[in-house]
């Protein structure tokens, strides 16, 4: 076999494509609670699912149907000795990691400057935090719960082997 990293690349992959778990939990005091992944996305809002939700896993399933499509074509192609190279699961987990850099840009500017409330909203949570503004007089506490689900760390497992394919292929070079 020509390409044995790759192909471990996309059989691992191919596993975290069709796993249909969250990969990151986002909670604002249990009002508002967010489990998503690139292939799918649940809302919450008072434990009530939005709908909204419902329409975007349509399209988030066509993602995962399309990038699993592409990950089988590079398993074949692997097997027949091709060097193809698919880097979507490469650089999905690594956007993930600027998810809440993302986060505090939209709350930071939709909070703070569009609707005027002091809000000092951490950079990055991980784990859970007590965010405490003033507003017309009265003290709000909100608990923010951020964190990666089991199954984003495993996403990290296709990042390192696809790590590796690149430099035994620079090393051939």
């Amino acid at each position: 076999m020509k390409y044995p990293v790759l192909l471990a690349y996309y059989i691992t992959s191919l596993a975290i494509v069709l796993i249909p778990i969250p990969w990151w939990y986002y909670s604002v005091g249990g009002i508002f609670q967010i489990y998503d992944s690139p292939f799918q996305i649940n809302l919450y809002f008072l434990g009530e699912k939005l709908i909204i939700a419902e329409i975007l896993n349509i399209l988030l399933n066509a993602v995962r149907i399309y990038v699993a499509i592409n990950l089988i074509y590079g398993i074949i192609l692997s097997i027949k000795g091709k060097n193809y190279r698919y880097s979507t699961m490469f650089w999905l987990p690594i956007f993930y990691i600027v998810d809440p850099i993302i986060i505090y840009l939209v709350v930071d500017f939709l909070v703070s400057k569009a609707l005027g409330i002091p809000l000092n909203y951490p950079l990055v949570i991980i784990g859970k935090e007590n965010l405490t503004t003033e507003y017309q007089g009265a003290t709000i506490i909100m608990l923010i719960k951020s964190y990666p689900t089991f199954v984003f760390w495993l996403s990290l497992i296709p990042v390192i082997i696809y790590l590796v394919f690149l430099l035994v292929e620079k090393k051939k070079t």
